[in-house]
């Protein structure tokens, strides 16, 4: 029985063997024949030879770039780059509103102040009006328990978007 497995086994392999011979074969190349050459008479052979151009219109189509927008650069670039060559930046417009922290909030017979930290270590005075946050954020109000920054942001339109931010004081962790 085992001689038997041996022998199927081998002649298995063997017609493998002969099937991946006969598939490496090369093809022979493909014979085109070659239109005979045809008598040219001699009237036309004492002329100028002329060029004819056939035109395509179906391929006449030239991109032009001029006018047009690179589909490549980023829409919000523009608007980014024109707003920092045009304002200088004070500390508050370097961070997100995120990385505020509110030490203390002011609000009296003037106008409320707040004390905020910046990631930066140091502490600023705020009040209404001022300019806080990367994404031009001002601050519209200042609350007992809130800071309100409006942000106008550009959608990929170029359209101005506005929202309004909250800047809320941390809550104490009873120990």
């Amino acid at each position: 029985m085992n001689e038997g497995l041996l022998k199927m086994v081998a002649k298995i392999f063997i017609f493998c063997l002969l099937l991946t011979l006969w598939g490496c074969g090369e093809d022979p190349a493909p014979v085109t024949k070659q239109p005979a050459p045809q008598k040219v008479s001699s009237a036309r052979a004492s002329a100028p030879a002329e060029k004819v151009v056939k035109e395509d219109s179906t391929n006449d189509f030239v991109y032009s770039p001029i006018g047009q927008r690179d589909p490549f650069e980023s829409l919000l670039k523009k608007e980014a780059d024109a707003r920092e060559a045009s304002v200088p930046r004070t500390p508050l417009e370097k961070f997100d509103l995120g990385q505020f922290r509110i030490q203390a909030i002011l609000v009296g017979k003037g106008a409320p102040r707040a004390m905020v930290s910046a990631p930066d270590g140091k502490n600023y005075i705020l009040k209404p009006g001022l300019k806080i946050g990367k994404n031009n954020g001002v601050i519209i109000d200042i609350n007992k328990s809130e800071i309100i920054v409006e942000e106008s942001t550009i959608d990929l339109t170029g359209k101005p978007i506005k929202g309004r931010q909250f800047l809320t004081i941390p809550e104490k962790k009873n120990n």
